[in-house]
């Protein structure tokens, strides 16, 4: 059984580092597998969540090699291969395009986030994502939008207009935390016949259900290295119409979907992960670990989802 690209519940992956500031490549097989092992349908490696900017070349490298030895027709891996500059995101795009790992693997899809700091308009986010697009053939393409990180909003006309211009761009991940925008992206997509889907996939793990059930088709999610079972049934909750028990979950999973954003992410993450003996506490500068008043709320979250039924890491 096969299940689609950039669809369904997906992981913003972590990247674990030693004490010494480096990759801990055991850590994140583990996390791979458990990520797999609980249904997931694919990760996304070398993204915000994986603190891609603090990456060397050869760190991405490596991370995408392991990740690729875990990949099945149901377990997916996407990597993250946006940056501020149109050159590199081209370089990256297009050597990840091509990318075969030793057993002969490759990526299923690339991630390219909006150029942050540069701040250009619609049309040089229109330019800059077209460029890339036609470069990398086939390559499924999810887009990414967040404003919050970035500096810039990628409108869902301009969204729109690329995938009419560009075959391979499969899906948006929107990150802005507005109901509103997925409305109107899905408004705009359902009113035209793409030949192929277009997944719309939230990014922000606090407005998950109710995205759901405007429009979003799926999740690129940070929740979902601690709570992936809770992630994937509220999905399935929405696909069966099941608006009772999407509320109960949501509501449920709340605390956490919320109050791991309480530090800049993945800060709050690290700590939850090394809590549950997952992976090591370890962030490269400018991050900072959670602090005494942060690890308060989150710990709260996090008994708070246990109190609900909700198995961690399951």
């Amino acid at each position: 059984m096969t299940h689609g690209v950039f669809s369904g519940v997906m992981t913003a992956i972590a990247t674990p580092f030693t004490a010494q500031q480096t990759l801990d490549l055991e850590a994140f097989k583990n996390l791979l597998k458990l990520q797999k092992k609980s249904g997931i349908n694919g990760v996304v490696v070398a993204g915000t969540t994986g603190e891609s900017p603090t990456l060397s070349t050869e760190e991405r490298f490596q991370l995408v090699e392991v990740a690729l030895q875990e990949q099945t027709a149901e377990f997916h891996i996407y990597v993250g291969t946006g940056t501020n500059d149109t050159k590199s995101t081209l370089e990256q795009s297009i050597f990840y395009a091509n990318f075969r790992s030793a057993n002969g693997a490759r990526v299923d899809g690339i991630m390219v986030v909006a150029p942050y700091y540069n701040r250009p308009n619609q049309t040089g986010l229109f330019e800059h994502f077209k460029t890339v697009c036609k470069a990398v053939g086939s390559t499924p393409v999810c887009l990414y939008n967040v404003p919050g990180r970035t500096g810039c909003t990628l409108a869902p006309t301009t969204f729109f207009n690329l995938a009419l211009e560009c075959e391979n761009i499969v899906a948006v991940k929107e990150a802005a935390g507005d109901v509103r925008v997925i409305s109107e992206l899905a408004k705009l997509l359902n009113a035209h016949k793409f030949g192929r889907k277009i997944e719309i996939l939230t990014g922000d793990d606090t407005t998950y259900a109710p995205a759901l059930l405007c429009g979003a088709t799926g999740v690129i999610s940070v929740s979902s290295h601690l709570i992936p079972g809770a992630m994937l049934q509220i999905l399935k909750a929405s696909q069966t119409n099941d608006f009772l028990t999407v509320q109960k979950l949501h509501l449920a999973t709340l605390p956490l979907n919320s109050d791991l954003f309480c530090a800049p992410n993945p800060i709050g993450l690290k700590w939850a992960l090394a809590s549950l003996k997952v992976c090591q506490n370890t962030l490269r500068l400018p991050l900072t670990p959670l602090e005494a008043k942060e690890i308060t709320i989150l710990q709260a979250a996090l008994d708070s989802v246990k109190s609900a039924g909700i198995q961690l890491l399951n």
